[in-house]
């Protein structure tokens, strides 16, 4: 199984991220063509070897007219270098700001490919959720005042991009550094983490230092909606190790991200089981609160009948999660369910290795998720959703999509 650790020792960045994953091989183009899909007007992307704290990485920048947005880097002025308060390679006040829909816009209009899109759209919707909550404001009223930056932009769509392009069954990730001190803002002058930066990062282990604002926005929506797990480096073979370089040099530890590669032996995750018994709630909210913890994340929920005290009949409703939804998904549980309390613990578990392949059918394209132990195949099924949409597309039976799906697995080997 091919796994990766992110080691957020001195922070996270969007093109911190992006500089670990060319720096492991990922070729340029897999950046450039993004740019290119997503056609904005003058920009273009560029990556070279530098040094930060006496580590050799890969920095990655975003161009306009040939320009790099954040200005030059330290060693590329004459004179006194100047970096802004971060150093992280963004500013909170890049424009033009954009909201919401119009980046979904951008991106569903785009020539990106289906995976690359969702999985883009995923990470502006969490973020936009963010900055909506840690301001007090409707979605539709936030402005990205750091995310609608061309920067930004480039350094999220890249982030999806290049999972697509490095197909990890598995990413983990350690404690994560956010820094200190005080950042400026559109909103002023806020404390490190930044509003929306701690918004994401709950249920995140994270500690703080010296150097400023060591992860940001767009940094901390990649862990959050990427690593399935947050542990210290598990065991692997190690293949490979990337640095990502930020922009100045920090003066007691490199600005550098790692992204480790390896083969890792068992699919051992911990995974966590939260339970309540419920006696007084209608059916149809049971419904409900399946497709509210589903939605928000959780890995399954299960119903079952039970003897309650006083002998009454009662559902246990059990959920499994990863440990950083725990609070969230808790929440929703006890709120939905009108149960004064939930228990939990964690649990392992074995995990076939996943992959997710696409396959043509006479209806369109359908996604194929297949799973395999040991590098043996186990079982392939068509993805239900996509089955779902081109049934009521064609005005087909469902069956007839999945079946055509099955079959063009079948034929490609799958």
């Amino acid at each position: 199984m091919t796994a990766y650790h992110l080691d957020c020792s001195s922070g996270i960045a969007g093109d911190m991220f992006l500089g670990a994953c060319l720096d492991l091989g990922m070729p340029l183009e897999v950046l450039s063509d993004m740019v290119a899909y997503l056609g904005l007007p003058g920009v273009s992307v560029e990556s070279r070897k530098a040094s930060r704290g006496g580590f050799v990485g890969t920095r990655f920048r975003v161009l306009v007219d040939g320009r790099p947005l954040e200005g030059p880097d330290p060693e590329e002025q004459h004179g006194h270098p100047h970096t802004d308060e971060h150093g992280r390679g963004h500013s909170h006040h890049h424009g033009p700001t954009r909201g919401l829909a119009e980046i979904s816009e951008l991106i569903q209009g785009s020539a990106l490919s289906g995976p690359v899109k969702e999985r883009a759209l995923r990470l502006f919707q969490r973020l936009g959720e963010a900055e909506a909550k840690a301001h007090g404001v409707p979605i539709e009223r936030v402005h990205f005042h750091e995310v609608g930056a061309v920067d930004s932009i480039v350094d999220l769509v890249g982030a999806a991009a290049a999972i697509e392009h490095l197909v990890p069954e598995r990413l983990t990730c350690g404690p994560v550094n956010v820094g200190g001190g005080r950042v400026k803002m559109a909103h002023g002058e806020v404390p490190v983490p930044a509003p929306a930066t701690a918004e994401l990062l709950r249920g995140i282990p994270v500690y703080g230092g010296s150097g400023g604002e060591l992860t940001t926005p767009t940094g901390a929506v990649i862990l959050a909606e990427m690593v399935d797990e947050f542990v210290e480096l598990p065991a692997m073979v190690l293949e490979g190790v990337g640095y990502g370089l930020g922009k100045r040099d920090l003066p007691h530890q490199p600005n550098a991200l790692r992204l480790l590669r390896g083969q890792a032996g068992e699919a051992k995750t911990e995974v966590m089981v939260v339970e309540c018994e419920v006696d007084n709630l209608p059916g149809e909210g049971f419904g409900f609160l399946m497709e509210r913890l589903l939605d928000a994340g959780a890995l399954d929920v299960y119903f079952t009948a039970v003897q309650m005290k006083k002998n009454r009949p009662g559902t246990l409703v059990t959920l499994l999660c990863r440990r950083r939804q725990l609070a969230e998904l808790s929440g929703i549980l006890l709120a939905e369910s009108g149960s004064l309390g939930c228990r939990y613990h964690a649990a392992a578990r074995f995990e076939a290795e996943r992959e997710i392949l696409e396959v043509q059918t006479a209806f369109g394209s359908v996604r194929i998720k297949r799973a395999r132990l040991d590098g043996r195949p186990l079982a392939a099924a068509p993805e239900f959703e996509d089955c779902r949409r081109l049934a009521l597309a064609s005005g087909v039976p469902w069956r007839d999509v999945y079946r055509a799906a099955l079959a063009a697995a079948v034929e490609h080997g799958f």
